[in-house]
């Protein structure tokens, strides 16, 4: 069980980093995300929101695979 939690964290990790980069980027730039095609009544948000939420997501991934955001070991 510890192998496979530890092998959760690193890929969390991995992705939580690559995907850090890329919604950073496309924060810069947001003309590097696929245009949103509208289906629904609404408009969908902006490219800039994606990405924002993406980096949050993201950084939370990066934190749970570092240890930052994982609970105490419990006796």
């Amino acid at each position: 069980m510890h192998v496979l939690n530890r092998i959760i964290r690193i890929l969390c990790l991995l992705a939580g980093a690559i995907g850090a980069l890329i919604c950073t980027w496309a924060l810069v730039d947001p003309s590097i995300l696929p245009a949103v095609v509208e289906t629904a009544p609404s408009a969908p948000p902006s490219p800039r929101w994606h990405a924002a939420f993406g980096l949050v997501f993201s950084l939370a991934m990066l934190g749970y695979g570092s240890g930052v955001l994982r609970h105490r070991e419990l006796p």
